[in-house]
């Protein structure tokens, strides 16, 4: 063979791998997820800390996209044909209902080594990425100190403390947080009494508002449609701290719940979406996500790296985890179509 023509075919070579290496690169940078959250603050603090550094990483581009968290919805689009969702933001209860009825992919060990989560973090088909809490938060300036809402009581207390009120449109917390107010203690709160929530509920009938995603109870103190609502602890740091909104909290007899990333069983990038949801986990990632908005990480190594203000707000300091009420999400795997289908025909009696 003549040194010209060992010289072409080395050429030929080195061109096929060439090509084969830039269509791996492209296939790799032509990857889109979509990720599915509950938008406003909440979801541009996770771009900021997980899409746009995870896209910047791996080239993979994503697309995001907002629900306000009900099963139905998720269920739907968790199975069908299309595989339009990749990675979703999902309630511990809605999170273990998906589990037990196969709607979601079981997540590679990988996603989890070397990361020490906290309890109930780490499932088969999800995988915890924040503690949140369901607070009460009220008008800063309607409300002065020394005379202020501290529980669930004083929500329905419509004349010591006068004022519509914001319950989310969801029987999941709301109920909870009716049997909180009619005396029932924490420790026993579950089974919840379902029957004594809504007869709860009916005393306060009239002066209600409903929200639905985590954005409206800010809007509605900001526009004074309510005087107190139910929210999102780290919605209501947000508001308060960043938009400098007449809005003030307490923890005392907060809801708290972990909320989980699941990849539907249907994701037509499941291996980019596990990949995700491990960088996701990663403790710098989890410090950069409670830095911008006051939500727990669940990577405990992340703890060490929040700021020391942020970690005073968020429901699993040592000032605010012993007045947590923690959500049992077990109970509501089990009971909440029934209870939703009672929770509906109750709304259709307003």
């Amino acid at each position: 063979m003549s040194s010209n023509v060992r010289r072409i075919l080395v050429l030929i070579s080195v061109g096929i791998v060439a090509v084969a290496a830039l269509s791996l690169i492209a296939c790799k940078k032509d990857t889109r997820l979509t990720v599915v959250s509950f938008g406003g603050a909440y979801q541009d603090a996770q771009r900021l800390a997980y899409m746009t550094p995870f896209s910047s990483k791996t080239g993979s581009r994503i697309q995001e996209t907002e629900y306000n968290g009900e099963y139905g919805l998720l269920r739907q689009r968790a199975t069908a044909s299309t595989g339009s969702w990749d990675v979703v933001s999902v309630e511990s209860g809605p999170c273990m209902r998906g589990g037990e009825e196969g709607i979601f992919a079981t997540l590679p060990s990988r996603i989890f080594e070397g990361k020490d989560l906290v309890p109930g973090a780490k499932r088969p088909y999800a995988a915890g990425h924040l503690v949140f809490s369901t607070i009460l938060a009220y008008q800063r300036d309607i409300f002065l100190a020394p005379t202020t809402p501290r529980s669930w009581a004083d929500f329905w207390d419509t004349r010591k403390f006068p004022g519509k009120r914001g319950l989310r449109r969801n029987p999941r917390g709301t109920l909870e947080i009716a049997l909180l107010a009619d005396g029932v203690s924490p420790d026993r709160l579950y089974p919840l009494d379902v029957n004594r929530a809504f007869k709860k509920l009916d005393e306060l009938r009239s002066d209600l508002v409903f929200w639905e995603s985590g954005a409206q109870p800010i809007q509605l103190l900001a526009n004074k449609t309510v005087a107190m609502t139910s929210a999102y602890n780290g919605r209501v740091w947000d508001a308060a701290t960043k938009e400098k909104l007449p809005i003030a909290w307490q923890f005392n007899q907060g809801l708290m719940e972990v909320e989980f990333w699941a990849v539907p069983k249907n994701s037509l990038n499941a291996d980019a979406a596990f990949d995700f949801i491990s960088f996701s986990l990663d403790a710098e990632r989890q410090a950069s996500f409670a830095n911008t908005i006051a939500y727990g990480p669940t990577n405990k190594a992340a703890l060490p790296m929040v700021r020391a203000e942020i970690l005073a707000a968020i429901p699993s300091s040592p000032g605010a985890l012993p007045n947590q009420v923690p959500v049992n999400a077990e109970w509501w795997a089990a009971n909440e179509s029934k209870v939703s289908a009672q929770w509906d025909q109750w709304l259709q009696k307003r």
